[in-house]
């Protein structure tokens, strides 16, 4: 329940089936969990870095499409693992540094603020509502309600808005209680591949992070056990998996950190349980029908906080990696690749070929980190 909230928004808000989505969930986590041979409690849910580039996808040629770009992250999370064993994780995080990782994380959450902006302009009383439920959840909640806010603040808003007569039940009331997920094929599309597929470089970030984070609050060294590259296979996949069944990209959720901190129970068999209740899930009709009522203006209103939280991931990472703003050099870094994934100017590499701004960003700060010295 603490990962359903944040992992039914990414397809609510991107067009990708909810019952699709559900079963990639379940099937993704078990997979993760036979790689890491279940010394990894973790949950593997919708990735939030990919709302922007499946939009733009969607926009430019179709879902399907972004699918493909979706097998394509999965494949870059195994070519990292394999860099990893490789040459170990500490030469790969030279590439990606706090000084390029973070603002690209923030690019990621600003970016989305006027998709937010305009759901919940569909009714602000109830978009309101629902933020200020899901941060009077996550300030002032006991327990195991504390790592609900999204949940909790979906709930909220929803009963609000229908008392307001903002829901449509006839959907609920139409869809059978038994059937199969709606699964798609993928389109592959050189031009929607690089849309989508280099999101998998924030999330990449963003998972060695959460199982490091993972490590720690169960008192256990992921670097030996299992190892990162094992997580990474794992990850990679199942987004394979998900993008084949049209599903999202996948990645570990930190709501899932807060669960083991809170409950203390950290046997993986309970974190897999999770998993075929979410897979349960995927073949309930009803479920989707009632999570697709959901009207635009509670989305907007917890997406109002979870994107932003996004942005603020971003700066928290600055702040951990001791990144100096004083220095010219980084100062000049996060500049470029504010500007340039904000401003959302895309790259005409061939004809009907672009790469969208978020990569531009990406590449440009790699580039830019490697290229000035580090002393200025």
């Amino acid at each position: 329940m603490a990962m359903l909230g944040a992992t039914v928004l990414v397809p609510v808000i991107t067009g990708l089936n909810v019952s699709a989505t559900l079963f990639a969930v379940g099937v993704g986590t078990l997979i993760f969990h036979f790689f890491t041979k279940g010394r990894v409690p973790g949950f593997l849910g919708s990735s939030f870095a990919f709302i922007a580039p499946l939009l733009i996808a969607a926009e430019t040629l179709s879902l399907q499409h972004a699918q493909a770009g979706i097998i394509g992250a999965g494949v870059v999370y195994v070519l990292v693992g394999l860099l990893v064993q490789w040459i170990g994780p500490e030469r790969v995080a030279k590439v990606f540094p706090p000084i390029v990782t973070g603002p690209v994380i923030m690019v990621i959450g600003l970016g989305l603020a006027p998709v937010a902006m305009g759901m919940a302009g569909g009714h602000w009383g109830v978009a309101v509502l629902t933020l200020l439920a899901a941060v009077g959840i996550t300030m002032f909640g006991k327990g195991i309600i504390k790592v609900v806010p999204i949940l909790g603040g979906l709930v909220i808003g929803y009963i609000a808005a229908a008392l307001l007569g903002l829901v449509d039940f006839s959907g609920i009331a139409q869809a059978p209680f038994i059937g199969l997920p709606g699964f798609t094929l993928p389109r592959f599309s050189p031009q929607v591949l690089l849309i989508v597929t280099p999101a998998a470089i924030v999330s990449v970030i963003e998972h060695i992070g959460d199982i490091l984070a993972i490590g720690n609050t169960i008192d256990r060294d992921m670097k030996t056990d299992p190892g990162i590259a094992p997580t990474l296979y794992g990850g990679g996949v199942a987004t394979i998996i998900s993008g084949l069944l049209g599903g999202p990209s996948l990645t570990t959720y930190g709501e899932n950190i807060g669960v083991l901190a809170i409950t203390r129970v950290h046997a993986t068999f309970v974190v897999s349980m999770g998993a075929i209740w979410a897979i349960v899930m995927a073949f309930i009709p009803k479920v989707e029908a009632l999570i697709q009522s959901i009207p635009g203006p509670v989305i907007g209103g917890v997406s109002i906080l979870l994107y932003g939280m996004i942005a603020a991931v971003g700066i928290r990472t600055l702040i951990e990696g001791k990144v100096s703003l004083i220095k010219p050099r980084n100062l000049i870094i996060a500049s470029v690749i504010l500007v340039i994934g904000v401003g959302g100017v895309a790259f005409t590499v061939v004809e009907g070929l672009e790469l969208s701004a978020m990569v531009l960003a990406a590449v440009t700060g790699i580039i830019l980190n490697q290229v000035l010295p580090q002393e200025a």
